[in-house]
């Protein structure tokens, strides 16, 4: 009888462990769902915020350009942009300046 006892014990506790195992695999399967999910919402925010990136550099790039700024420069501040070969070489600087003031004290 206490053979029949012990197996039925046996038997109960297997149960138990088998089902305590399903709940643990489905929750398991369900959190392992939600985290792919939020990877891919997390790899879609990535994406978008690379590409957001790219248009703001090429947005950048555009707003820097030299010719744009020369234009700039022609249209507002009324600078002629001259070339290279019309600066002034470093010995002749000194001859261009004006004289200095004396100063009162």
């Amino acid at each position: 009888m206490e053979k029949a006892q012990l197996r039925r014990g046996l038997h109960i506790a297997a149960i138990v462990v088998i089902i305590v195992l399903a709940v643990g695999l489905y929750k398991a399967k369900t959190d392992a769902s939600k985290t792919h999910a939020h990877v891919r919402a997390l790899e879609t925010q990535i994406s978008e915020t690379e590409a957001s990136m790219r248009a703001l550099r090429a947005e950048i790039a555009t707003l820097e350009s030299p010719a744009r700024i020369e234009a700039l420069a022609e249209r507002y501040l009324e600078a002629d942009t001259g070339s290279e070969s019309a600066a002034l070489p470093e010995s002749a600087i000194g001859a261009n300046l004006p004289a200095p003031r004396e100063t009162r004290r």
